[in-house]
């Protein structure tokens, strides 16, 4: 490799050194911790049988379809990011036994903590708790603060009890954005965006203040259609009209202003729960319904995870020599080898290559969960599902809350595509991004210089102005690569090209829109497309399994470490604007590492 082909990369190898020598000072900082691990995992309680009891659904964390194995504690130390999440395949799995086990009668959900849970993700364990009612359990949500994932669930309960000094905070569905632009002319950078798509603004924070008229419009349409979802679920387990839902959220500073700023009061009267109690009166009232525990200081119950080991030793599942391999796709997909939280071109062509080279295996799920990120890695992976077709497998590409643009990149090649109806898809289009220093090093004193044997010498050094010869090539490239990817829609999708510009340019639909469009082949859950694959793959008994990329044994250690190491982070360390905003903007640059600098990404694609 030459010094030329080299020198693009310099900025982002100086970046992961750094990185990589922080992480490890930490990690050897927290060393120190291991012992507690140590001596607590070796104290494991004995199985609790839960006849008679609650089984009481108590999620620390966002619900995801991956649990991130990062082992970088340098981002969660100074930003404070979450890494307590819980896998939605496991609670699925939880109240799926709970639904045909005559000694579960009621489901206790304490749901304060799932902040961040997609909507699909809420749909499909909605679904679930809908069946529990059905057979006849008794739901009850208990909590201190709703936010919209957490009401979202206890609105299947069949009463929602809230504390006096507890709040349920609506606000629908919003998307904005920290915007970069003054910053970096501040800091001397220059940013080269090169992009095609009317409405592909994942680049906009780099070249303006706020956000444009098109992403407006293309992020709006979508959030309509999610927040009507939303309404349309929770206004029917309420016994409402989605009108109540809106008027409420619309009117809420009146409406508690009514009660003398009693916003427990003001839900009650607005039919959003049906008792206020206080954590005392709900415990006593909850030993009075569902019976006393053993020392009768608390209602009898069993937690989601107790009940989980349970079940797994008294139903081990049956081993059945065919499989159906679940390829989780979640996070940004970024170039070469990564954990679980993001998606690696060659890590997770990895695992798709070892589940088709598996002889047992008849039959491949991609579960996608992904706003895209490099063009590049997400080509290595569909070449990957080519693949495993070519050899006759069939493979199924299942959009869980988000599939766009690199999202849907990689999941265009697959025999069918299912998504929910709230998945957020779309966004064909595709840009280009190269930062370069020279004005900033300028500042310092730091000047680049020398010659060249060509007009593209030293052309994509971050240290200089870009060449515009390069631009150049780069806005080619980027407008050959937009139309590789309509043309790859077209063909995959048996669609005209035209039709796919109508419906590409950027544009983010929702599942429902994605169906009528001719983007997603059916509308459905996970489950659901693991039993088409079988179909297609002719099986009657098979087993599912997940292949996924190991953590190195720090890794590990770091991952079991975060939840000891968190009350020791002062929160000033967190707290400061400047600080956070500024390792955002590091987090953010550190997502483009493709090769070529294009990029298939939607960063419009994650409503709060």
């Amino acid at each position: 490799m030459t010094e030329k082909t080299t020198r693009t990369k310099r900025i982002w190898d100086l970046i992961s050194k750094i990185r990589s020598f922080l992480s490890n000072l930490v990690f050897l900082l927290i060393l120190g911790a291991i012992t507690l691990v140590i001596v607590f995992s070796l104290f494991d309680d004995d199985l609790k049988d839960p006849e008679g009891k609650a089984l009481v659904i108590n999620p620390q964390g966002p619900i995801v379809e991956q649990i991130q194995g990062s082992g970088d504690p340098l981002s969660f130390i100074l930003q404070g990011q979450p890494q307590k999440e819980v896998l939605v395949g496991n609670l699925l799995d939880i109240l799926e036994a709970a639904e045909d086990d005559e000694r579960i009668k009621f489901i206790v959900l304490k749901l304060d903590n799932i902040y961040g849970t997609g909507q699909t993700v809420l749909f499909d364990i909605g679904q679930v708790l809908k069946k529990l009612k059905e057979k006849g359990k008794i739901i009850i949500s208990i909590g201190d603060a709703y936010d919209e994932s957490a009401y979202y669930l206890a609105s299947f309960s069949n009463e929602i009890i809230l504390n006096p000094d507890g709040f349920i905070f609506l606000d629908g569905y919003s998307r904005y954005r920290t915007y970069f632009k003054s910053f970096l002319e501040k800091l001397k950078v220059s940013v080269n965006l090169f992009r095609v798509g009317k409405y592909k603004s994942a680049m906009e924070p780099y070249i303006r203040d706020d956000m444009s008229k098109e992403a407006k419009e293309a992020s709006k349409a979508y959030m309509d259609v999610l927040w009507d979802s939303w309404k349309g679920v929770v206004a029917d387990n309420r016994n409402m009209q989605p009108s109540d839902l809106q008027y409420f959220v619309d009117n809420a500073e009146k409406l508690i202003v009514q009660e003398k700023g009693d916003a427990a009061s003001a839900l009650l009267k607005a039919n959003l729960i049906d008792k206020i109690s206080n954590r005392t009166q709900t415990r006593k009232y909850l030993k009075e319904t569902i019976g006393k525990s053993e020392n009768e200081e608390n209602f009898n119950q069993i937690s989601g995870s107790e009940y989980f080991q349970f079940i797994k030793a008294e139903n081990k599942q049956k081993e059945y020599k065919d499989k159906i391999a679940v390829i989780v796709a979640q996070g940004t997909i970024l170039d070469g080898k990564h954990p679980p939280g993001t998606i690696g071109g060659d890590s997770t062509a990895k695992l798709i290559r070892n589940s088709h080279e598996n002889e047992d295996v008849k039959g491949i799920v991609l579960r996608v969960d992904s706003g895209g990120g490099s063009a590049f890695a997400s080509e290595v992976i569909r070449q990957e599902i080519l693949s495993a077709k070519l050899k006759g497998i069939p493979v199924i590409a299942s959009m869980s809350n988000v599939a766009a643009s690199g999202g849907y990149w990689i999941s265009a090649s697959a025999d069918e595509i299912w998504a929910s109806h709230n998945t957020i898809t779309g966004s064909i289009g595709i840009f280009g991004f190269f930062p370069t220093f020279e004005k900033s090093l300028a500042e310092i004193g730091i000047y680049t210089d020398g010659v060249s044997t060509t007009k593209l010498g030293g052309g994509m050094d971050p240290t200089r102005a870009i060449n515009p010869v390069i631009a150049d090539i780069l806005q080619s490239t980027i407008e050959f690569g937009y139309q590789r990817f309509i043309s790859l829609v077209a063909k995959e999708r048996n669609m005209e090209i035209e039709d796919v510009e109508k419906i590409a340019q950027g544009r983010v639909w929702t599942g429902t829109t994605a169906l009528k469009l001719g983007l997603v082949d059916n509308l459905g859950n996970l489950q659901q497309a693991i039993k088409r694959a079988a179909e297609l793959a002719e099986l009657d008994n098979y087993k599912t399994f997940f292949p996924a990329e190991e953590l190195d044994w720090k890794q590990q250690i770091l991952k079991n470490l975060f939840s000891i190491v968190t009350p020791l982070i002062p929160p000033s360390l967190k707290s400061g604007y400047v600080l956070k905003e500024s390792l955002n903007l590091v987090s953010e640059i550190e997502k483009f590492n493709d090769p070529r600098g294009v990029y298939a990404m939607c960063l419009d694609c994650y409503p709060l």
